[in-house]
């Protein structure tokens, strides 16, 4: 594993896992509707700083535009509207509502077979997303969890939805407008202007049932979730979704609830247990499997199989 890989990887798992304690202190001010606005407006104003200084430009094609609004749906709308719809969906158990955040990896490899494009998942990194699953599963023991209910309904489709976003994310930084490549950068950015549109929309909902208070360590929690989280981090999992691919990189959301855990024994004294050292541990030995170099081909083979198909020389099929 290159090392600016394994830095986005690590970037993004700690900053998603420590939204949690940043979150915490906004909802000292704001409500959950404020939130989301003011956070997704922080990150699409800060992207659209860098994306200038950076001399790169937003996309042009309404086909392109399309796909992005499908993605920033599929992520960010669709839950909230099925929470709505669904009346015992915010009432679901905590613990089943993050082993259901942990299964995106899984659906992406679901996806993936049920497209019938089993090529895009290595068997390794397969066996490291059951293995990584199956230690969230030990981390969580959500065994009491009310399975059979609209609210774990609710959160198994938002499961899907999050991890067909992340495939039309890998698609469309593959794909090219007017002779280049879609960036991390520029496909951050997008979602962040696009986030605004939705939050916007979703603000009738509770956003104006209470006056925002802002405070100094309010508005630093606001800048860090907004910038960072929302925008330079999501465009570190983008990076990673493009060189990688959607389904290994996916297994950072395995790390996120280890950087969560580890974050609550250091600033709210909670205490390890044996069944939360062993669910952690069997995590990072799922990441690390998924992570492991892969072996490169012999180069006579390699040589033949270029002659034989031709088309794998094209950019779609480099990852």
């Amino acid at each position: 594993m290159r090392f600016d890989s394994a830095a986005r990887f690590v970037a993004v798992a700690l900053m998603w896992g420590s939204s949690y304690f940043w979150i915490k202190i906004v909802f000292g001010g704001l409500n959950s509707a404020q939130f989301s606005f003011f956070r997704i407006l922080v990150g699409a104003v800060a992207m659209l700083g860098i994306l200038a200084l950076g001399r790169e430009r937003l996309p042009r094609g309404a086909g392109v535009w399309a796909r992005l609004v499908l993605i920033a749906f599929l992520a960010n709308a669709l839950p909230v509207l099925l929470v709505e719809l669904v009346d015992d969906a915010v009432g679901a158990d905590a613990d089943m509502v993050s082993v259901f955040n942990a299964s995106v990896p899984l659906c992406v490899v679901l996806l993936c077979l049920a497209a019938r494009r089993a090529d895009r998942v290595p068997a390794r990194v397969a066996a490291g997303l059951v293995v990584g699953f199956a230690g969230v599963l030990v981390l969580y023991a959500p065994w009491g969890a009310e399975w059979l209910s609209a609210g774990a309904a609710v959160n198994a489709a938002a499961a899907v939805a999050y991890a067909w976003s992340m495939l039309l994310m890998e698609k469309l930084m593959g794909a090219e407008e007017g002779g280049r490549a879609m960036t991390p950068l520029v496909l951050a950015t997008t979602q962040a202007v696009i986030g605004v549109g939705w939050a916007g929309i979703n603000m009738p909902n509770g956003g104006f049932d209470s006056t925002p208070h802002f405070s100094a360590s309010i508005i630093g929690a606001l800048l860090v979730l907004g910038v960072l989280n929302t925008g330079l981090v999501y465009m570190c999992f983008a990076w990673l979704i493009r060189e990688e691919g959607a389904a290994k990189a996916s297994g950072v959301l395995y790390a996120v609830p280890v950087v969560l855990t580890l974050g609550m024994v250091l600033l709210e004294d909670h205490v390890l247990g044996a069944r939360e050292i062993l669910g952690m541990a069997v995590i990072v030995a799922g990441l690390i499997l998924t992570r492991l170099p892969q072996r490169t081909a012999p180069a006579g083979r390699t040589r033949s199989a270029d002659r034989a198909t031709p088309a794998a020389k094209s950019p779609a099929a480099v990852r």
